[in-house]
């Protein structure tokens, strides 16, 4: 992958079963013990309990209108939270009910509540749990970045201060996507007491030696974040917090950023159930194969689930 492909899009859950069907959704049965993931040969705890498809969940009567309600149709949580001394604030959505919560976080330069609020993943996944997006300071309807160049550390701390401004309940279930994976995996490493478990959607390995010239300065106006891209991309290749022993997904995109798959295997390193699926599609998967993607998320419930279970 290119140094210039990260940056080409920038204004670019035992009881699963039951509350899915309630939904309309079918589910596929659970295994009695360990299975083999064919695409990755990383051993699974058991298959998730899942639809076949997020899309047309909801049930319908004679006339083709819905009997169920859309669990997008009013969020549970919904506005601006203050965070740190400066007292910016940061916008926050949620749907649905129930713990963990799943977080998204989007990708570089990409708002996550408008990404988000609409995606077939986000609609089914409300039906089962709650599930939040944000906007990055410096998108949509957050307040402006700081005027400096920040890293990491910065955007992690920022979304501590709104999970907790906002009482969402810890730790979560963080998706991030491209650059979004970066800033989740960082946070797991930054605040581990924050983080369940990690699914990451087409995250390619952290580039040490970046050009400035192949990515946008910290000031320019298509950087509305103010981040320090030469900064975040070597620290994510040479100089990663380590994460603790959680459930971590990648989802690779057989069509998307990484000219080898085996480069994302870089954000198993440390995790308690380490699994990398190959999807077909393009970088953003999580629009060409939700129902993969859906079924990934489900899977690292899953075993949140069944690790608070043995705890």
């Amino acid at each position: 992958m290119s140094a210039i492909d990260r940056f080409s899009n920038m204004f670019r859950f035992v009881g699963v079963t039951a509350i899915l069907a309630t939904a309309g959704c079918s589910s596929s049965p659970t295994a009695d013990a360990p299975t083999t993931d064919n695409t990755t040969n990383a051993a699974v705890v058991g298959q998730p309990s899942v639809p076949s498809t997020v899309r047309g969940t909801q049930a319908s009567d004679s006339t083709g209108v819905s009997t169920i309600p859309d669990p997008l149709a009013v969020p549970t949580l919904e506005g601006r939270f203050p965070i740190g001394t400066e007292q910016r604030e940061l916008a926050l959505t949620c749907w649905g009910d129930g713990e963990p919560v799943v977080l998204f976080d989007a990708g570089t330069g990409d708002a996550g509540i408008s990404r988000w609020k609409a995606s077939p993943v986000t609609r089914s996944l409300a039906a089962i749990t709650q599930v939040c997006t944000y906007d990055r300071a410096g998108l949509g309807d957050s307040d402006p970045a700081p005027q400096h160049p920040r890293v990491l550390d910065e955007v992690a701390d920022d979304l501590h201060l709104l999970l907790v401004a906002a009482g969402i309940p810890r730790p979560v279930l963080m998706v991030g996507s491209s650059g979004g994976g970066f800033d989740v995996y960082h946070h797991a490493g930054r605040y581990p007491d924050d983080v369940a478990g990690l699914v990451l959607l087409d995250v390619p390995a952290g580039q040490a030696a970046i050009a400035p010239s192949d990515v946008p300065g910290w000031d320019a106006f298509d950087n509305p974040e103010h981040m320090d891209y030469v900064a975040v991309e070597h620290q994510m290749a040479v100089e990663r917090l380590a994460i603790p022993a959680i459930p971590v997904t990648v989802v690779t995109a057989n069509h998307g950023q990484s000219a080898d798959p085996d480069e994302q295997k870089v954000w198993l390193q440390g995790s308690s159930r380490p699994v990398q699926v190959i999807l077909d599609g393009e970088h953003n998967i999580y629009d060409d194969d939700p129902d993969g993607v859906l079924k990934q998320i489900v899977a690292v419930l899953d075993a949140i689930a069944l690790g608070q279970q043995d705890g």
